[in-house]
């Protein structure tokens, strides 16, 4: 007696396997030390059905950068255009931001590794997409910015946005070892360290 046959999988759902794997595998082991027969072998799938959806590795990862990326920046957007006061949108922010973090925990070691990549290529890339997540937040905190007195594209405005942006990333990386902290404890310490100085700033 011979077992049911194998249900074979559509191409879609071969993809999303593969994307999954490479997220884990570039998120532990980063761009450097990434395999892609590692990648194949935890999707299920044969390296020649790998390389039919994405022609290398360099193709799989700029994929899955994007897609996390694409991800995080949802989380802000939603906060940083919701109602209220710049206050009041800045804590949402915050808390989007520590939320990706918590929910999201291979996307944030893909997207801020403690180690970047020596390879020219990851290095690249990994430059390619904070240009376009600066140029994206720079755009959501203009109005904020000029409320303030601040032309976004002056060096005070590009320095204060890049303090904050780096402190989060300070704050996400202490949190991770810390994970008993709450994530409002998380929201009110950068609101305390982060929104002093810009909120010095806004009118009265």
């Amino acid at each position: 007696m011979t077992g049911s046959p194998r249900t074979r999988l559509k191409a879609a759902q071969r993809r999303e396997l593969i994307v999954g794997a490479a997220l884990r595998e570039f998120a532990s082991r980063g761009y450097d030390a990434a395999s892609v027969g590692r990648i194949a072998r935890d999707a299920g799938v044969a390296r020649t059905v790998l390389y039919d959806h994405f022609p290398s590795k360099h193709d799989l990862f700029v994929h899955v950068l994007d897609a996390e990326q694409l991800e995080l920046l949802g989380h802000l957007r939603a906060a940083l255009a919701s109602e209220g006061s710049t206050e009041e949108r800045w804590r949402a922010a915050f808390d989007a931001f520590f939320a990706f973090v918590q929910e999201h925990p291979l996307g944030w070691a893909l997207l801020f590794p403690e180690r970047p990549p020596l390879h020219e290529d990851g290095s690249r890339e990994y430059g390619r997409a904070r240009s376009e997540s600066n140029r994206v937040l720079a755009d959501l905190l203009a109005a904020d910015a000029q409320r303030a007195g601040l032309a976004p594209d002056t060096v005070r405005a590009r320095a204060l946005f890049a303090v904050h942006r780096d402190g989060l990333i300070a704050a996400a990386r202490w949190w991770t070892e810390h994970p008993g902290v709450a994530r409002a404890e998380m929201v009110d310490a950068a609101m305390a360290a982060l929104w002093t100085g810009f909120g010095g700033l806004q009118p009265h």
